[in-house]
């Protein structure tokens, strides 16, 4: 039942995600193509420019994808490898995303109020959409098994030899175990 109630959590959390990155990652290229105030006719922006702008959300989509789909071993270490590295790829993003969208607003002629408030709302997207992300991430799902120390094999046990029926009066030979020698030679005898 939980798997049912999982499915469409990481459906939306993806959704989020993808619509977050894609208004983030739209608004950074329209705003590549806002003309400076002193731009000449014929202006077009760099193609580098255009490339830079589409880095931020496709990086930043990439890192949580890392962190969500990664089987991380326990520790400090691997704690600050995962968000330490992160946090700088987040904040970045979150940075020159929002200035370019809060600029491409501005330039729309949107209320002061609007191109401060409006692009937070792809930022908290993004931030819910990556921690619903992680949440997941963390929960075992049908199908996706954690990391386990392999089985060390053991030999197949044979299987138990059943002796055949003694018909009456038949000897059995009864053989000794060979003895073991313990000791020394004294006197010529040995122990």
């Amino acid at each position: 039942m939980s798997s049912i109630r999982q499915r469409p959590g990481r459906v939306w959390a993806y959704l989020g995600t993808l619509v977050g990155g894609l208004a983030s990652l739209a608004a950074n290229v329209a705003h590549c193509y806002v003309p400076p105030s002193d731009a000449r006719a014929g202006w077009a922006p760099e193609p580098g420019a255009v490339l830079a702008a589409m880095f931020w959300p496709l990086a930043l989509f990439l890192a949580v994808e890392i962190l969500v789909r990664t089987p991380w071993p326990a520790g400090g270490w691997w704690r600050l490898a995962r968000f330490g590295g992160l946090l700088p790829v987040a904040l970045v993003a979150a940075v020159v995303s929002y200035r370019h969208l809060s600029g491409l607003l501005r330039h729309y002629g949107e209320d002061p109020l609007t191109a401060v408030a409006g692009p937070a709302a792809v930022d908290g997207l993004m931030v819910m959409a990556a921690a619903a992300l992680l949440a997941f991430g963390t929960h075992s799902e049908p199908g996706r098994t954690a990391p386990t120390v392999p089985e060390v094999s053991t030999p197949p046990t044979p299987a138990p030899v059943t002796p055949e029926p003694l018909l009456p009066g038949t000897e059995i030979a009864v053989v000794a175990p060979p003895r073991v020698v313990t000791g020394g030679i004294r006197s010529g005898v040995i122990r």
